[in-house]
């Protein structure tokens, strides 16, 4: 037994006074590890003389001490000097002194910055400069600018609020499974107990704190899952019913005090103040309409206002130059409208804070896509966004074939160009390597092993599906389902979702896309008879849909004796009067559903996207009907009874850019025609509109305006096209034609407007006999062989919506008797159409859709909606890192604990936060997505002795995150059986196996039980995601560690705040250097001047090898590092690319190819100098090398892979880039918050090295 310790099983004096004036346990460890850390400061450490001095220590104490005249901290350090001088450890006594002088300057500095006269154990842990960050950024001030709170305080308000989800999901007052009686709704005004209750006596919560507890009752009682009333809880609450959850407070709180973790931003910021807004990024949604742009800049803005950043993807804007229907005039395109968004950021601060961050995307097929890569390239332009180009798999073929890439509007899904591919990538590799920006996103990467595939929820279905030409209504007009498939694809396919691909036939895709359909909400009355019978049409909304492509299947067409015909899988379902019914199970005489619209709610759901003139439209509806349109002229003819018609022709002629008094063209004496030719305007702009000539008679078919035409638009065309060739007989209209195709088509468009109308083969017929009003009798002479008939109510519907161009048809047009027509339609054959080729639809909510004026049903299962959030938080890796006399070592078990409570904390958050948008709060509920990560990495590695390029080092992060998802997912399963899962579990990957992260498919990389882990989780998961690596630049800095995943950028360097400047030294490389008697200013200073690397100093090789910083590593060895820890995590990961200024273009190409090819999501790179005046220059950047050689495997997985070998090194020969007009800088880039010229990149985002200032919302 050592001395010491034995003295210490005797001890008499068991309280020490702390500066505070606290009286605290006694801990001789405590004066252990000081005497200890001494003795390595000055490179000295002898074990018998430590043992010594403690044991002198604790006999002078314990003859001049009791536990009635405790010693105070000062004292102890004063016994302390004395014993290293008595056993003339003189070089150990004079680092002591130092040491304490050094530590008493630290605490005069935090006691200054923190407005008190003493330091507590949180203010202890906490650097210097994380106490000055803390307090510029995160402590709450009063109106005077003064601190309200000090750290502990600021760790006590966010677990005060975390803590309150464990209260309300207690099994004394929750029920997880719900069915409990709501109680009715209680006034509560926190006002009132604002400081008055809390946990015990270690907290009160403010009003804030309270608010959101009475919030997340309110929520879960109107869900039925309340056991008691909110003044019973309350009453409990007071009562000290709750005070066991102070354990869960103590955790929460305990793993940021000390430093284990910490949450996002936001989350520090807000918590438990009136903003309440915890998370750090959102996603919105911006569809191609001035409204929607709109409502996007609005929610930006309130966004902003809260704390948080946002991404956008703008690939479902028109093009620059593409014509806007509404106004005539042309579009400006998605970069214009990102403008408006980066002038909300700048005059909107995040929580009063700072400035917001933006994530612009634009994906790769895009037309304007060249403009949007080189938008940063002007100073001053774009510098809230960061931007990413989303490059789709089917890019990846044209490149690889080398042949023109179609760009594409997304406005009508037409090729709008074409660009060579590969030069395209290489615009992109050229701006990056030049200005640092865009970065790259993989959609096909990012889909692979998201299990929810961004829309929360994996589509299973019983494989319902149409046939490729089958018209189906969307809010922009009828489209073919293969079209709707692939406008979907183009502009959604970020948030493609996967289904089961065992339902595909041969040339089906598993992956669905978002597009908006027209669908069937419930029905309203339009007309009762005098009898009390009514006449009820289907309400339209329009709704969010998902869309893929079957493939090829066998297929029936039901054909219905009404005309009304569609093509359809055996097991797809249509409305009847019994219910929804399979195709194969219908038999002749059988009813199925017509989506007749009912026209008071038309403009809620359907306002096509050609707004055309209505006398344009009556004029093209007219030309249809009794008109030609060839390759020489465009005409339309007239009879003499045609006046009111023609005159309404000649208006649209001469909107056309026609002469409304010439051009007329005798026939017979009754009969004329209006022609123009080819080389006409009015030719040119009929052909334009049309799209392509018109066919005969007997072939003609709507053009393909029609379908997507305005509402009222729609009308006059439709008018147009009666009046030329219908006519009223026997109180029906009737419209006769040689093309069945052509009413069929028809009969699709009056479906729009709720009307009904059958077609019928008139073959037979040669002539019809008539009386006009003054009762003339007349003959029509019937060349056309089928007619489309309108009757019952839905003549009213008729002529009042659409109606004819004549006194004398609509005279003829009697409603005296007006019976209720049918809303069905009756099927007259089911017939086998061998393979062909399906595309299916889903609808959230509603589960129908309207395809060729029927009504069908989708496949039945609801992802999630657009607009989600970012809850974050990162460990601290460097926390567990413990040391023994023969080295560090990683504390797995206290990890893998802390993983779990952070977890259950990141869930909390989601129930008490405050989201800026309501729907970002419905959707964010849904998922209940979370990210958690890690910071302090390199750290990390330091510590154990392991570079961070070697192939031990990339083990190493497999394995920590592997650790991360698996400990995080199974807490999430915990939390499910006790809270319940999230609510789109049963629709997601889980409940069949499935996970979320590519690790789980390699068996050979497991180093946990995944199998069962899958099996727990199949029971149910609390967050449909639980990790992600995000930027932790602040918070990194307040727990003084290396930054996420990130290699260290400088291990010394200068830092500059008001008060001087001082070294910033890494804590790990000051602990080893220590420990061999070299830690002094000269050698600080040597390696500051080396750019903060440690690379060509005389120092010890094993320190060179293990102490590596950013761009002492290959660019090539931070790609593989993001992708090694891209495995085993569920979301995306955060990192830079570091690039020396002599890499050439080529070889960001390479990073990008080789990201993608090891499944990467996306990368960044950034190239030494091409944002900011570079600050620290490393001797692999001087010498234009890579100084230190790492071996490893990456450069043979490169070469596995495909891809040329890299720049060693600077090019001897100059190499011209050819590159947009250089930037001129007047001025070097300066931190917004400082002023300081010195700015690093990592993490993705700029930071400044003297502040901490990030552009990451994120950190």
């Amino acid at each position: 037994m050592d001395i010491s310790r034995y003295f210490l099983m005797q001890f008499k004096v068991n309280y020490v006074i702390k500066r505070d004036g606290r009286k605290v346990p006694f801990d001789v460890e405590r004066i252990r590890r000081a005497i200890r850390a001494a003795m390595l400061d000055v490179g000295y450490y002898d074990e018998k003389a430590l043992e010594k001095a403690v044991s002198y220590v604790l006999k002078i104490i314990e003859e001049r001490y009791s536990d009635e005249n405790p010693p105070h901290v000062e004292e102890i350090q004063d016994i302390v000097e004395l014993s290293l001088v008595k056993y003339g450890l003189y070089q150990v006594a004079k680092g002591y002194i130092l040491y304490r002088k050094e530590r008493e300057n630290i605490r005069r500095e935090k006691m200054l910055l923190l407005g008190k006269d003493y330091v507590d154990d949180v203010d202890k842990r906490l650097s210097l400069n994380a106490i000055r960050l803390l307090v510029n950024r995160y402590l709450q001030k009063g109106p005077d600018g003064r601190l309200l709170e000090d750290p502990k305080g600021l760790f006590t308000r966010v677990a005060a609020l975390v803590v309150i989800p464990d209260i309300l999901y207690d099994s004394r007052i929750f029920s997880r499974d719900g069915g409990e009686v709501v109680h009715e709704k209680e006034e509560f005004n926190p006002d009132e107990w604002d400081g008055r209750v809390g946990l015990g006596d270690e907290f009160k919560w403010n009003k804030y704190h309270l608010e959101r507890m009475k919030s997340l009752y309110d929520e879960l009682n109107s869900a039925g899952k309340m056991k008691v009333s909110w003044s019973a809880f309350w009453k409990m609450l007071l009562s000290g019913q709750f005070d066991d959850h102070i354990e869960d407070f103590r955790r929460y709180f305990s793993l940021m005090a000390e430093l284990k973790f910490l949450p996002n931003s936001p989350t520090l910021f807000n918590a438990g103040t009136r903003l309440s807004q915890l998370s750090a990024c959102f996603v919105l949604e911006m569809e191609d309409s001035l409204d929607s742009i709109m409502k996007a800049a609005v929610e930006a803005s309130k966004i902003f206002q809260s704390g948080g950043g946002i991404g956008i993807n703008y690939s479902k804007l028109r093009p620059e130059g593409d014509i806007v229907m509404s106004t005539g005039g042309k579009s400006s395109g998605p970069v214009s409208f990102m403008r408006i968004i980066d002038v909300i950021t700048d005059v909107v601060k995040q929580g009063g804070r700072r400035r917001g961050a933006n994530m612009g995307i634009l994906e790769i097929w895009h037309p304007d896509i060249l403009k949007f890569i080189e938008c940063k390239s002007k100073p001053g332009k774009y510098e809230n966004f960061n931007i990413s180009v989303m490059i789709t798999e089917d890019f990846w073929h044209y490149y690889e074939k080398n042949e023109p890439y179609p760009l594409i509007n997304p406005r009508n899904g037409e090729v709008w160009g074409t660009i060579n591919p590969r030069e395209l990538f290489r615009r992109i590799a050229e701006m990056a390597w030049k200005t640092g920006d865009p970065g790259v996103l993989f959609a096909d990467n990012i889909n692979r092993r998201n299990i929810l595939r961004e829309a929360l929820g994996e589509i299973k279905s019983t494989n319902p599906c149409v046939s490729e030409d089958t018209l189906v209504l969307t809010p922009a007009g009828w489209m073919r389902a293969d079209e709707v498939y692939h406008r979907a694809k183009l502009s959604g396919s970020v948030r493609a979702v996967a289904m089961d691909e065992d339902l595909l036939g041969e040339g089906g895709e598993p992956q669905a896309y978002e597009t908006e359909l027209v669908v069937l909400e419930d029905n309203e009355m339009i007309y009762r008879t005098i009898h009390g019978d009514e006449l009820r049409l289907s309400i339209p909304r329009k709704a969010k849909a998902w869309v893929w492509r079957v493939g090829r299947k066998p297929g029936l067409r039901i054909i219905t004796k009404e005309g009304y015909e569609l093509r359809v899988t055996h097991e797809h379902k249509l409305l009847t009067p019994d219910g929804w019914k399979e195709a194969r199970d219908l038999k002749e005489g059988d009813k199925i559903h017509i989506a007749r619209l009912h026209p008071w709610f038309l403009n809620e759901a359907y306002s096509g996207s050609l707004d055309l003139d209505e006398d344009i439209a009556f004029a093209l509806g007219w030309l249809v009907g009794d008109g030609e349109l060839n390759k020489h002229y465009v005409a339309w003819f007239f009879s003499n009874d045609d006046r009111a018609a023609e005159e309404r022709v000649r208006t649209g002629i001469e909107k056309l850019g026609g002469n409304p008094l010439s051009h007329t063209y005798v026939l017979s004496e009754s009969k004329h025609k209006i022609q123009y030719n080819n080389d006409t305007t009015v030719y040119r702009n009929v052909i334009e509109l049309m799209g392509s000539l018109m066919e005969k008679s007997r072939e003609r078919r709507l053009p393909n305006l029609a379908w997507k035409l305005s509402p009222r638009s729609l009308q006059a065309f439709l008018r147009g096209l009666f009046t030329s060739n219908g006519y009223v007989n026997d109180e029906v209209i009737r419209f006769t034609s040689s093309s069945i195709d052509l009413l069929k088509e028809v009969q699709i468009l009056l479906t729009v407007f709720g009307i009904y109308s059958t077609i019928h083969d008139r073959s037979y017929e040669s002539e019809f006999h008539y009386a006009t009003v003054d009762e003339e009798e007349k003959t029509y002479e019937a060349s056309d062989h089928y007619e489309l008939i309108v009757e019952g109510y839905s003549r009213r519907i008729f002529k009042d919506l659409i109606g004819f161009e004549s006194i004398e048809k609509l005279e003829k047009l009697s409603l005296k008797k007006t019976e209720i027509d049918q809303v069905w339609a009756t099927v007259k054959s089911v017939e086998d159409v061998g393979m062909i080729d399906f595309y299916d639809f889903t609808v959230p909510r509603y589960h129908n859709y309207i395809g060729n004026g029927i009504s069908n049903h989708n496949c039945g299962e609801e992802p999630l909606y657009p607009y989600e959030s970012c809850n974050l938080g990162s460990i601290n890796l460097y926390s567990y890192v413990n040391y023994k006399e023969n080295g560090a070592y990683f504390d797995w078990d206290e990890f893998s604990k802390d993983v779990k409570i952070a977890t259950k904390f990141l869930d909390n958050i989601i129930d008490v936060n405050k989201f800026p948008v309501k729907e970002i709060e419905e959707k964010t509920k849904m998922s209940r997505k979370i990210g958690l990560g890690i910071m302090g990495l390199a750290d990390t590695l330091y510590a154990l002795g392991i570079p961070y390029n070697s192939e031990e080092g990339f083990s190493f992060m497999r394995k920590i995150a592997e650790a991360l998802t698996y400990y995080a997912m199974e807490e999430s399963a915990e939390l499910a059986q006790e809270r319940g899962s999230f609510p789109l579990f049963n629709k997601s990957g889980y409940v069949k196996g499935d996970m979320p992260v590519e690790g789980f498919y390699h068996r050979e990389w497991w180093t946990l039980d995944w199998q069962s882990l899958a099996e727990k989780v199949k029971r149910g998961i609390r967050n449909a995601e639980v990790t992600t690596i995000a930027p932790t630049g602040s918070i990194s800095m307040i727990a003084d560690v290396s930054s996420g995943i990130e290699p260290q950028f400088a291990l010394v360097y200068e830092k500059r705040v008001t008060a001087g400047e001082f070294f910033y030294v890494d804590e790990e490389l000051k602990r080893q250097l220590k420990r061999r008697g070299i830690y002094n200013d000269h050698i600080m200073k040597k390696i500051a001047d080396n750019g903060g690397s440690l690379q060509g100093l005389d120092l010890d090789e094993d320190l060179k090898r293990v102490f590596l910083v950013a761009y002492d590593i290959p660019w090539w060895d931070h790609v593989r590092a993001e992708a090694e820890i891209a495995k085993w995590i569920c979301a995306a990961v955060s990192k830079t690319i570091n690039m020396p200024s002599w890499v050439t273009v080529e070889d960001v190409e390479k990073a990008y190819l080789f990201a993608y090819k090891l499944g990467a999501k996306g990368v960044t790179i950034y190239r030494e100098g091409s944002k900011a005046s570079q600050v620290l220059v490393t001797p692999s950047q001087r010498k234009g090398e890579y100084v230190m050689s790492i071996e490893n495997k990456t450069l043979d997985i490169m070469k596995e892979l495909g891809i040329e070998m890299p720049s060693m090194g600077r090019q001897k020969k100059e190499v011209k880039i050819v590159l947009p007009t250089p930037v001129v800088r007047n001025n070097v880039e300066r931190c917004p918050e400082c002023g300081s010229e010195r700015l690093i990149y990592e993490e993705d985002c700029v930071k400044c090295l003297d502040c901490g200032w990030t552009a990451c919302v994120v950190s």
